[in-house]
């Protein structure tokens, strides 16, 4: 009996192999792949511009440049402002500088990878992101005691950087000096303060937090390094602002502002690489684009300098500008 299940067996395995040809089975695979879309796509907003970072296409050998593209809606048009040439060997991140922008103004970008055939990446909607430039600068205030009419700031509508009275109607900060302790203290009503501990600089936190704001006391104490943020209702609107002390005694204070002019936008500066401005900006390819590579110096000093030049290298980044 077992002889002859196996005898049966072993019929049934050579009618199944002989009973059809044996076939290689060919998956296509298309011959013009078109690249990967840039991953880790970030802004920076700036006073008047927008950076835009995102990381090189790793493991595609044939990537000639990135274009970036800019929108002034998620679901409107994007157009292409700018190419970055992909000629610096294995940066760890290229970067845009659009210069063309507002104060106020959200923005939507996004970047495409074109290979060295012409073929660009699609934009998808995960690495569109969005940025809005907003005004900056350093300023110091001296103690509301000793010099009560340098003491005080008004950062909107005028943004004139000119400290005045801590008593001023319009006044929404002021320095002052309690019992020994360095202060800074919402003036005018309809202004809060919070302070949200050590940073490691101006850049370092960019999106005002929701809730958190010191009441009833209205005031925080001034401590070097520290970053505090600021809601200021204006009109029927409200406005944030951030401030980062960088040094502080009995006599004054100094500190880097940044205040965002479109109303209710609590983004201020740029967030961790990678983790998006709202996660709202992507690109495709335009031959023969001239942009601008801006060496940047000071933030708050004279005008940069500005050669035109397809890219330049710094700290291992790949950086482009344009105007």
């Amino acid at each position: 009996m077992n002889r002859l299940m196996a005898t049966i067996s072993i019929m049934m395995l050579i009618m199944i192999s002989c009973g059809e040809k044996e076939r290689i089975v060919e998956v296509p695979v298309a011959a013009n792949c078109i690249p990967s879309p840039p991953r880790g796509v970030y802004s920076v907003n700036l006073n008047g511009s927008v950076e835009i970072w995102w990381y090189p296409n790793y493991y595609e050998d044939d990537i000639k440049s990135y274009t970036v593209y800019r929108g002034t809606s998620l679901s409107g048009d994007f157009f292409p402002i700018g190419t970055v040439l992909s000629e610096i060997p294995d940066p760890a991140q290229y970067w845009f500088e659009d210069l063309d922008t507002g104060n106020g103004i959200q923005y939507y970008y996004a970047v495409s990878a074109v290979d060295r055939g012409g073929r660009s990446s699609d934009l998808i909607v995960e690495e569109i992101v969005s940025g809005t430039p907003r005004p900056e600068a350093q300023l110091i205030l001296s103690d509301a005691t000793d010099f009560p009419d340098q003491s005080g700031y008004d950062f909107y509508p005028g943004l004139s950087n000119i400290a005045q009275a801590y008593d001023a109607p319009t006044t929404d900060l002021f320095f002052g000096v309690s019992a020994g302790t360095p202060m800074l203290i919402a003036r005018r009503a309809g202004v809060e303060i919070q302070d949200y501990g050590y940073a490691g600089d101006f850049d370092a936190i960019g999106v005002a937090p929701d809730d958190g704001w010191a009441t009833p006391s209205r005031s925080a104490q001034a401590i070097a390094k520290h970053m505090y943020f600021l809601r200021l209702l204006e009109g029927s609107n409200f406005h944030y602002a951030k401030i980062y002390v960088t040094a502080v005694t009995g006599d004054f204070v100094t500190f880097y502002w940044a205040f965002q002019t479109d109303p209710g936008n609590p983004d201020l500066s740029p967030p961790a690489p990678g983790s998006g401005t709202g996660k709202l900006s992507s690109a495709h390819a335009l031959p023969g684009l001239i942009a601008e590579a801006t060496l940047l110096t000071d933030r708050f000093s004279d005008p940069p300098i500005v050669e035109r030049v397809a890219w330049t290298r710094d700290s291992e980044f790949g950086h482009q500008t344009t105007e």
